[in-house]
C-alpha cells in the first residue's frame, strides 16, 4: 500500500559522559525553541544510556529545508554544553514500507 510520504530531520545524540543525559533533557525542555513551521510530529528514543535519538516529521521538503539548519545548530548547541557528539540528517519516509501508527 502506498502513503504519502513525511519529510524527516533525524537527530542524534552520544554523550561521552552520560551522566550528563538528565541534565541536557532539563535543559532542552527550558529552552526548546518554538515549534518550526510544518512540524507534524516529534518523537524521541533513549537508544543506551549514552544515546539518544529525535525524529521530526515535517509537512513538506520545503519546510524540512527551512527548519534544519535551526534544528542543527540548537542540538550543536545542547552537545557542546552536555559533553556530547551530535549528527543531524535528512530523510524521507518509504511510501511502500511505512506502516505509520499501528
Amino acid at each position: 500500500m502506498n502513503k504519502p510520504v513525511k519529510f524527516c530531520a533525524i537527530l542524534t545524540m552520544r554523550y561521552t559522559n552520560k551522566s550528563l543525559m538528565h541534565s541536557a533533557h532539563d535543559y532542552i525542555d527550558k529552552h526548546m525553541p518554538p515549534q518550526p513551521k510544518g512540524l507534524i510530529a516529534m518523537r524521541s528514543f533513549h537508544i543506551a544510556p549514552d544515546r539518544g535519538m529525535s525524529i521530526c516529521y515535517f509537512d513538506t521538503n520545503d519546510n524540512l529545508n527551512n527548519a534544519f539548519k535551526s534544528l542543527k545548530e540548537f542540538q550543536q548547541n545542547v552537545a557542546g554544553k552536555f559533553e556530547a557528539k551530535a549528527d543531524a540528517q535528512k530523510a524521507i519516509t518509504s511510501s511502500q514500507s511505512d506502516f505509520g501508527e499501528i
